[in-house]
């Protein structure tokens, strides 16, 4: 008899905010990393820098448990999630002539939208349809209520209603030309890796990570991760704001507002102007080499510190959070 066990894989760190345990642990851990009570303090534990690496985007599509060797008369799941799941694979091939942009509109129950920038004039993508249940046929039933739809430059993505660990959810993975804009509303995780074109992203309740883009940034989601050297960026969180600066000089603009901390890691090095502002002079820490350049002044009732030629509207890289803290910080 053969036994085999089975095991779903999550993304790293992108499941949706479903009551925010998960999100809050990883947020948590991050967090005690960076934290620090004194400006210019030595950092005794390395960042978490796992949150800016770039990994090729997977689409796994499968059903469980999977079909039974020859011979084989018993299986033992053990899982999180649901006992059963059905899935479907969906394809499109869209010229960039036909469709210049692209819209991506995605109710609460569609787990994950990841978008990778890609030297060629159409674009590809991947949708894939799960339902999960107590029994194949109920599995079967929930996938077939989650689906993609495309109007025009317009894809809207449709769940079913989620009740424990049952329900429907899709995945979606698109291969963009690099320079086309796109536009993704969620309520689900989102990533964007290499698009030089303008990227709005909303994730209501997810989390928004975007690397090494180049062009217009305007994201809005619960947690935002970003790593990048150049672009105009605009980043607001209801929740935290992670930054990894990945050249000596960043090109353009980066304006990063989070309800809760920010924590942004520079190379050594670095030269950019920085203008930082907080509610009180202990919620800036500072560990970057540069932190002994620093000044510091009162702007109304927020405290201000920056670095290089900073004018009094306007800095390379604004970084502002009104009732949390905020950590630079320099890795190699």
């Amino acid at each position: 008899m053969l036994i085999a066990i089975h095991a779903q894989q999550f993304p790293r760190v992108l499941t949706s905010i479903r009551g925010g345990v998960f999100l809050l642990a990883i947020s948590a851990m991050v967090g005690g990393v960076v934290s620090c009570s004194n400006q210019n303090s030595r950092r005794t534990k390395p960042p978490f820098l796992f949150l800016f690496e770039e990994h090729p985007f997977q689409m796994n599509c499968s059903d469980w448990p999977a079909p039974l060797p020859p011979g084989t008369h018993a299986y033992v799941t053990v899982s999180p999630s649901a006992r059963y799941a059905r899935t479907r694979l969906e394809t499109l091939d869209l010229p960039v002539n036909e469709v210049p942009a692209l819209t991506i509109a995605a109710d609460p129950y569609n787990s994950l939208i990841q978008i990778g920038g890609a030297n060629q004039n159409q674009w590809k993508i991947q949708y894939c349809a799960k339902g999960k249940g107590d029994t194949a046929e109920e599995s079967t039933g929930y996938m077939r209520g989650v689906s993609m739809r495309r109007t025009g430059s317009l894809l809207t993505l449709n769940g079913t209603d989620l009740n424990g660990l049952s329900g429907g959810e899709g995945t979606l993975l698109v291969d963009a030309p690099a320079d086309a804009p796109v536009i993704v509303h969620s309520w689900g995780a989102i990533e964007v890796h290499d698009v030089a074109g303008p990227v709005r992203i909303a994730a209501t309740r997810g989390r928004a990570i975007v690397l090494n883009t180049s062009g217009l940034v305007d994201a809005s989601a619960q947690i935002i991760d970003y790593a990048s050297s150049i672009g105009e960026a605009t980043l607001n969180a209801d929740w935290e704001i992670n930054i990894r600066i990945t050249a000596q000089q960043f090109s353009g603009h980066l304006n990063a507002y989070a309800q809760q901390k920010v924590q942004a890691f520079f190379p050594a090095g670095f030269q950019t102007p920085i203008d930082v502002y907080v509610n009180r002079p202990g919620d800036f820490n500072c560990r970057a080499e540069f932190c002994s350049k620093m000044k510091k002044s009162r702007e109304n009732s927020l405290y201000r510190f920056t670095y290089g030629e900073v004018t009094k509207t306007r800095a390379p890289i604004h970084l502002r959070s009104e009732t949390s803290q905020i950590t630079l910080d320099t890795v190699q």
